[in-house]
């Protein structure tokens, strides 16, 4: 039996695609919780969005989270688009 993780998602294409990507060795199930997301840096938005999804499902995540940084712009907008 393969390990299973749960992939919090609302987006279809992503699921497909990460499932393609893991799948048959890892099951992914799609879990479309709404995680509110802290203010902070890109690392601690992602991990504040982990911890609090694992801790709804009540198993192991996987997120996938977006940044643009311009660096030009000191790194915004960041985490916030």
């Amino acid at each position: 039996m393969a390990p299973c993780i749960n992939f919090v998602t609302g987006n279809s294409n992503k699921l497909r695609e990460v499932k393609a990507i893991l799948e048959p060795g890892i099951e992914v199930r799609s879990n479309p919780i709404d995680v509110e997301e802290v203010q902070g840096s890109i690392e601690e938005v992602t991990e504040s969005k982990c911890r609090r999804a694992a801790e709804l499902v009540n198993g192991p995540v996987l997120v996938e989270d977006t940044a643009l940084c311009f660096n030009a712009l000191a790194g915004l907008p960041g985490p916030y688009m």
